[in-house]
């Protein structure tokens, strides 16, 4: 039999997760209308309609908010990718030409996207941060190179650290090419760019 005091911890926790998640989404426009620099935890408080002091209890400073706002995008990003994956790149290949689609269409994510470049040029401190979060990125995506490896039967010219690198590298820059002039960047461009990488890579 569950105590009293059950339903009211449950009732903490979820308030605690809703806080944090609307900590992030405030942090999302704020930080697309205003850029990095410019954004205060004050605002982004306010937008999220708690105080400061609530966002610290989250979050230990503005950068943290910044990279767990990304960090959220790439858990979304990379879950997608492995479910598309999940029974090979050919099957997958429309599934990730709409992800390349929607990533460059999608506004606000190009924002916070320039912000973090230019934040990571000019502060080697979220510089490091930043290096760091793509590292995750593609230790993400390493098993789902692995993986596909193995169902060919093939080994690659390149380590499978290097080809994830690769493909990863092939996203943000298709991605940025969209975002800035649509038409070089044909809808099954990606898909079809990845199959001739992987099969231009492969040795039996």
């Amino acid at each position: 039999m569950s105590s009293p005091d059950a339903p009211r911890s449950g009732s903490r926790a979820e308030a605690k997760e809703r806080t944090h998640a609307g900590l992030l989404d405030a942090a999302a426009t704020v930080f697309a209308d205003k850029g990095y620099g410019a954004a205060s935890v004050g605002e982004i408080a306010r937008t999220a309609g708690v105080s400061v002091g609530a966002l610290y209890a989250h979050f230990a400073s503005k950068q943290d908010l910044f990279l767990a706002l990304m960090d959220r995008r790439r858990v979304a990003e990379m879950g997608a990718a492995r479910d598309h994956l999940a029974d090979g790149l050919p099957s997958a290949l429309e599934a990730l030409d709409r992800q390349v689609a929607d990533t460059a269409d999608d506004e606000r994510a190009a924002l916070l996207g320039a912000e973090a470049w230019l934040y990571a040029v000019r502060d080697p401190d979220f510089g490091a941060d930043l290096a760091a979060h793509h590292e995750r990125l593609r230790a993400d995506l390493l098993p789902l190179i692995r993986a596909e490896r193995e169902r060919r039967g093939v080994t690659w010219t390149l380590a499978d650290e290097e080809v994830a690198a690769v493909v990863l590298g092939l996203f943000t820059g298709l991605v940025q090419h969209r975002r800035l002039a649509r038409d070089t960047v044909p809808a099954d461009l990606y898909g079809r760019a990845l199959l001739a990488l992987l099969d231009g890579l492969a040795t039996r």
